[in-house]
């Protein structure tokens, strides 16, 4: 799993309150509702300084399946400019 999974699996395991999640629980069959995808897009920002809309996180439910999105929305490591890991 990589650490981009690892950590938006612990973004959803902190917003919805729930530490058994997994990188593959989708975030509605657990509970999840509108006001926490909020919550997530915000510490989604946080963690990797990236916009995710609403409909992106609608779209992609799941921590594996948001990941596999944003790989190509965020910044290389090694490319110049801030570390996500800061």
């Amino acid at each position: 799993m990589s650490e981009r999974t690892v950590i938006l699996t612990n973004i959803w395991q902190q917003v919805l309150g729930n530490p058994n999640l997994t990188e593959n629980s989708d975030h509605f069959e657990s509970g999840g509702t509108s006001l926490h995808i909020l919550q997530i897009i915000g510490e989604i920002h946080r963690a990797f300084g990236v916009e995710v809309k609403l409909r992106d996180v609608f779209s992609h439910a799941s921590p594996r399946s948001l990941s596999d999105f944003l790989e190509g929305k965020l910044v290389p490591e090694s490319a110049s400019g801030p570390d996500i890991n800061r």
